[in-house]
């Protein structure tokens, strides 16, 4: 799994366009992230990639690229 395909991901996850996103997007910065996002998220890291990110994870990441290393380093990708 590449960034790119977790960004894919992401996108659809909180429902904006792949094309507006990039690793070092702050996603809380967006006028659309709330809280149900990130229980969006924690959904898509669960059935995407099997990991179980906890709340903190997110809520400790500040952009997609720090939550793809989280993601990353749960689920041993290469």
């Amino acid at each position: 799994m590449t960034i790119e395909a977790f960004i894919e991901k992401f996108s659809f996850a909180i429902e904006v366009e792949p094309s507006t996103l990039d690793a070092d997007t702050d996603f809380k910065a967006l006028d659309i992230w709330d809280s149900l996002n990130t229980l969006s998220i924690i959904a898509m890291a669960d059935a995407d990639f099997n990991v179980a990110l906890s709340g903190q994870d997110v809520e400790s990441s500040r952009t997609v690229g720090d939550l793809w290393q989280i993601v990353k380093a749960k689920s041993k990708l290469p």
